[in-house]
């Protein structure tokens, strides 16, 4: 799939992709669902979050992506606090923007400059959502940063084109460009 994405693009030093493309590769690349426990509050000291394929939004010209995570969260945490205990996972959602960037030395995308804008939990208590998504959202924002977005295999046209170069990702004129930071000596 990524292949005939960009088999057509004429060699260059920049990789342009639409955001159709991106979101292809995306739901290729991300290792789906995402498991990560996170330290939320003392007493939920390992909050164990079940994160999806995210949705990457090209919002302007040199802005930031937008991205859409949805997933769950165990509720067993939460079964002191609520009468009767939960047992089912909780439904939850983030929205915000970040940078994309390659790293070379992990062979992957990653989000930089993490800003969450919204956060939800369905969950009908409103005293431990409250507390709880303030928590949730720094605990999110830094983990997002350490969460490889798009992984690539030696084997990706992309890989081979950026080699051992990091890269940063801008969007011009409604597409993303990725360009390698090579230094010139």
């Amino acid at each position: 799939m990524m292949t005939a994405i960009l088999a057509g693009c004429p060699f260059s030093k920049s990789e342009v992709l639409t955001e159709e493309q991106l979101q292809s590769l995306v739901n290729e690349k991300f290792m789906s669902p995402q498991i990560r426990k996170l330290e939320v509050l003392p007493p939920f000291v390992n909050v164990q979050l079940y994160l999806e394929t995210p949705t990457l939004i090209l919002e302007g010209d040199f802005q930031p992506l937008g991205f859409r995570f949805n997933g769950t969260l165990d509720a067993d945490v939460f079964s002191d606090y609520v009468e009767g205990g939960i047992t089912d996972p909780i439904p939850f959602g983030i929205e915000g923007t970040a940078n994309l960037e390659y790293r070379p030395d992990d062979r992957a995308f990653f989000f930089s400059d993490v800003k969450l804008e919204n956060a939800r939990i369905d969950l009908d208590i409103a005293m431990v959502e409250t507390l709880i998504i303030d928590q949730l959202k720094k605990a999110l924002r830094q983990e997002l940063g350490s969460l490889p977005i798009i992984p690539l295999d030696e084997g990706d046209v992309l890989y081979r084109k950026l080699g051992s170069f990091p890269a940063a990702a801008v969007v011009e004129q409604g597409r993303l460009v990725i360009t390698p930071k090579v230094s010139e000596s």
